[in-house]
């Protein structure tokens, strides 16, 4: 457990395509799409293994609202025009 000094979290950290999908709900087939329509991005390792930044978890959980209410994908990748894909909002 963190002291009270430590961040809960590493903001730094680096998830894996699997934990990304653990811990949103979302199918790892459907994150590969969200990424090649460019609105999740993710960095790859010496073996070329996707790892995504800990904010796209906000990301990807804002992703899953705009589908539960029926607003199309390009419409989200249109409202995430101005928010950075590469750094923490």
């Amino acid at each position: 457990m963190p002291s009270a000094n430590e961040p809960a979290h590493n903001p730094d950290e680096l998830l894996s395509v699997g934990e990304m999908s653990r811990r949103t709900g979302v199918p790892v087939s459907s994150l590969h799409y969200y990424e090649r329509l460019e609105l999740i991005a993710s960095q790859r390792t010496a073996g070329n293994q996707r790892r995504y930044p800990r904010f796209m978890l906000r990301r990807v959980a804002l992703i899953s609202v705009a589908k539960r209410l029926g607003i199309p994908l390009e419409d989200v990748k249109e409202a995430f025009i101005d928010v950075p894909l590469t750094t923490t909002p």
